[in-house]
């Protein structure tokens, strides 16, 4: 038997449910990045469930931070969604009095924007993401951004090895920015 570990050892490859990395330094390189992306994951969706409003809404909210109404039919195309799924959605977060519709003298359709409550909470879970952010950045040894470039040039290869496999529509772009 060699002495090196087997990545297949749940207690080799595994991240602790307690929320600590376990020491995957003795993974090959492979597997102990994709030990780190699934510890990511859990805490994203371990954050996601820390917020106080849902992916749907975060999406929606995000879009109007640049301060413009928009018709359902707009919110549709620009999230690239079905006008019914995005009425659905819509329709809650009015409900949850997140967002609000008006209509324009002149315009016969209803303009959707956030309302003061739809901003604030927008805007607290944006700040509890980014404090987290921020806290990962900091602990990181050497500059931010040069970690970020290599991080962004990862990124992008890896998006390449999923789009080669055939697991992703070649169409959809590989890297949006967020509006």
């Amino acid at each position: 038997m060699s002495g090196e570990p087997n990545p297949s050892d749940p207690a080799v490859r595994r991240i602790g449910a307690e929320g600590h990395a376990r020491d995957t330094t003795a993974l090959p390189p492979d597997r102990r990045m994709a030990a780190l992306i699934t510890h990511l994951e859990r805490l994203r969706r371990a954050q996601t469930a820390q917020m106080e409003l849902g992916t749907a809404d975060l999406r929606i909210l995000w879009m109007f931070s640049d301060g413009r109404a928009r018709t359902l039919k707009q919110i549709a195309h620009e999230l690239e969604l079905e006008q019914s799924t995005v009425n659905r959605q819509i329709n809650a977060a009015i409900v949850e009095g997140l967002l609000q519709r008006t209509r324009e003298e002149g315009h016969p359709a209803l303009l959707i924007s956030p309302t003061e409550r739809g901003r604030q909470a927008f805007d607290d879970d944006v700040e509890k993401s980014l404090d987290a952010l921020r806290l990962g950045l900091g602990a990181v040894k050497g500059d931010a951004v040069d970690f970020l470039d290599e991080f962004t040039l990862f990124v992008e290869a890896f998006d390449a090895g999923v789009r080669a496999a055939g697991e992703l529509d070649q169409s959809e772009p590989s890297h949006k920015e967020p509006r």
